[in-house]
């Protein structure tokens, strides 16, 4: 066997159907051999795993840049935590004014000069200019995903600088990427109804986490769910139903069967509940849609076991917040990206809620494969890229801006969570050990759906 570039020894591999104690080899990027036994091939540079697992760098689906900071900084700033979490890949929804056709490149270069992460870039539609542009950004750019925020409708949005959506635009959007297999990602929430729960939650005088989750219903979530899965089978266009956050809508979801939704849920949905965390994180936990409680959180689980959802995302939007913020103006949203895959272990896997595999699924290879990169990325097999990340399952911490490595506080702060990321390859290079970053940023590239 010719020399590699670089071994990972005495480790416990996981695939997508098995784990493994064994060796991992890399050469040109690449993974080019995986053996169970105790002869790897020589490498210019070899690692002693220690008896810890490796897994496939973790696929991000859903994430927002620059939106509290510059594009340029919060590309640097969020992929740098991403891979400190073991997240390889990431999948910002960007959001634009103007045509994408103008802004896009500019994204490409922002990227390759600043990022740690490679990234699959999700256009959201903001206006009618945005739909009518769909084939083109199709065709120049290989984009795959267009999202539309539901909750953006007047005049429940008049205060924003947002021009307001609605079901027309959703069909439209439908009708546009049908033609080439696109996927229109959807915030399902009927805030015409919220314009009224809300208010009346907020005129109690009630400040606590569970006042936001409160005064936006479920029930918002299911029906705009049914309405889009509707459109979705009219038009013959696939949806995915983004930050699921209800159990509920898993059923409702499974009620239309000719062009089945994809769901997308979210960590905190899994791990963190208003009426227990309330206390804790206060306003650090307002975002949208909002958390759920923890019975609705082991459905969540108990879908994520019989594959009714497809994959699990953070939403992750940089931005600083304080438990004592006022939690009504407080912005809505928040980090998570680092925290991402240490929970999935801590309460998924410890816990018994999921296996490895399960999570290798959710975590790495089903987005990966949704949208189109599972020729490279998300699965740990021969000709796919290095991209891995090296777990010490034993390594225990309370989560707080002092123990990890983004100082941004997250839904997670002050859980004890066991299951944390030693090391971070990407394409067959050490980036990330043990709490520090081995390169400069400007390593990632911007990967297509589509060639």
């Amino acid at each position: 066997m010719a020399k590699a570039d670089l071994v990972i020894k005495n480790c416990r591999i996981v695939t997508p159907t098995t784990t493994f104690a064994g060796w991992l080899a890399v050469r040109d990027g690449k993974i080019s051999a995986l053996g169970d036994d105790d002869s790897p091939p020589a490498a210019q540079e070899t690692i002693d795993g220690r008896g810890h697992y490796l897994l496939p760098g973790r696929v991000e689906p859903h994430i927002h840049l620059g939106v509290h900071y510059p594009f340029d900084q919060d590309v640097e700033q969020t992929s740098a935590a991403a891979i400190a979490g073991g997240t390889t890949v990431m999948m910002p929804h960007n959001r634009a004014k103007t045509s994408y056709l103008e802004v896009y490149p500019r994204w490409e270069r922002s990227i390759a000069e600043h990022s740690y992460c490679d990234v699959v870039i999700h256009l959201q539609i903001q206006n009618r200019q945005h739909i009518d542009e769909i084939p083109l950004y199709h065709e120049r750019f290989g984009v795959l995903c267009y999202k539309l925020h539901l909750d953006y409708r007047a005049p429940a949005v008049a205060e924003l600088d947002i021009e307001p959506l609605d079901d027309g635009d959703a069909y439209l959007t439908m009708k546009q990427c049908a033609p080439f297999n696109g996927l229109v990602a959807l915030h399902c929430e009927d805030v015409e109804i919220v314009r009224y729960t809300l208010p009346a939650i907020q005129a109690t005088g009630r400040r606590d986490l569970q006042a936001w989750s409160d005064g936006r219903p479920a029930f918002c979530e299911v029906a705009d769910i049914h309405t889009m899965a509707y459109l979705s089978e009219l038009t013959g266009c696939r949806i995915v139903v983004l930050h699921l956050s209800t159990a509920d809508g898993v059923d409702a979801a499974a009620r239309w069967t000719k062009v089945p939704p994809v769901l997308e849920t979210l960590v905190q949905f899994l791990t963190v509940f208003p009426e227990e965390a309330g206390a804790r994180i206060g306003a650090i936990g307002k975002m949208n849609p909002p958390l759920r409680d923890r019975a609705n959180g082991e459905r969540l689980w108990e879908a994520i076991r019989r594959g009714a959802i497809a994959t699990v995302g953070t939403d992750h939007i940089a931005c600083e917040k304080h438990e004592t913020d006022d939690l009504w103006s407080v912005t809505a949203g928040m980090p998570g990206i680092e925290v991402a895959l240490p929970l999935l272990l801590s309460e998924g896997v410890h816990k018994g809620r999921i296996t490895l595999q399960q999570l290798a699924h959710v975590a790495a290879l089903n987005p990966a494969r949704l949208y189109h990169i599972d020729d490279r990325k998300g699965s740990i097999a021969i000709g796919k890229d290095a991209d891995l990340v090296l777990v010490d399952m034993e390594a225990e911490r309370v989560v707080s801006p002092e123990t990890t490595f983004s100082k941004l506080k997250t839904p997670a702060n002050g859980m004890t969570v066991k299951g944390w990321p030693v090391l971070t390859i990407k394409g067959g290079q050490l980036v990330y050990r043990e709490g520090q970053l081995l390169v400069k940023p400007g390593i990632g590239r911007v990967l297509r759906s589509y060639p």
